[in-house]
C-alpha cells in the first residue's frame, strides 16, 4: 500500500497514552532536499500525559516547552535550540497531542529506516533526532498537517502489527529527583520488534 499523508487532525489529538501506541509503525518523512527525502518507520515511542510530572509542559514553568505541549495535537516538539549549540546536529522530538492548552505530547524514541534497514535507532531519541535532522530554527512548533510545508510529516502504509504493543516502563526517569515515584513506574513505553518487521 502506497504511504498516504495523515492529514487528519483528529488522529493526533487523541490523549497522549492513546497516540503514542497507535504512533507504532508510522512513517516519519523527513525531506533534505529536491533530491533526498528520508523515511523512518516509527518503532517505539513514550507518552508523557498532562498530568504528569516528567511531562515537559509540567516541569518547566516557562519557555519553548509550556508554549509547544499546549498547542493544538499534530504540532512538532523539538527539545533544544541545536542551532545555537553547535554539539549536536539534531535534537530529541515530541508530536504534541491531544487538544489545545492540554498540554501532552509523545516522545519519538526510536526508529528504522526504511531504506536502509540496518540503519535502527533503539531507545536512542537524540540521535533519531541527528539522523533525521531535526532542526529547531526549521522544525520546532511546525504543522505535520499543514499542507503547505513539506520538510517533515508523518504517513500512514497500512502497517498493521502482528501484537498488541506491551505498555512497559519509560525509560530515563529513575534518577531524576523532580519527577515523582508514581509517574516513575507508569508504563508509557510502547515498542515495535524487529519480528514485527519481518
Amino acid at each position: 500500500m502506497e504511504a498516504k499523508r495523515i492529514t487528519d487532525r483528529n488522529f493526533f489529538t487523541k490523549s497522549a497514552t492513546e497516540l503514542a501506541p497507535w504512533l507504532l509503525g508510522k512513517i516519519i518523512y523527513r525531506k533534505i532536499s529536491e533530491l533526498e527525502t528520508l523515511r523512518f518507520r516509527i518503532t517505539e515511542t513514550e507518552a508523557y500525559p498532562h498530568d504528569d510530572t516528567a511531562c515537559h509542559a509540567n516541569k518547566y514553568k516557562t519557555g519553548n516547552a509550556v508554549i509547544t505541549q499546549n498547542m493544538i495535537g499534530g504540532i512538532l516538539y523539538v527539545h533544544y535550540n541545536n542551532t545555537k549549540n553547535k554539539t549536536y546536529p539534531g535534537s530529541s522530538f515530541d508530536i504534541v497531542s491531544n487538544k489545545e492548552n492540554v498540554g501532552e505530547g509523545v516522545l519519538i524514541r526510536g526508529g528504522v529506516n526504511i531504506d536502509n534497514p540496518s540503519e535502527w535507532y533503539v531507545s536512542a531519541p537524540r540521535k533519531l533526532g541527528e539522523a533525521l535532522k531535526i532542526n529547531y530554527s526549521d522544525l520546532n512548533q511546525i504543522d505535520l498537517l499543514d499542507p503547505k510545508q513539506t520538510q517533515i510529516w508523518i504517513a500512514d502504509d497500512g502497517f498493521i502489527l502482528r501484537n498488541e504493543p506491551k505498555p512497559q516502563k519509560r525509560i530515563g526517569l529513575d534518577n531524576a529527583k523532580d519527577i515523582c515515584d508514581k509517574d516513575k513506574n507508569r508504563l508509557l513505553r510502547f515498542t515495535l520488534g524487529i519480528d514485527e518487521l519481518k
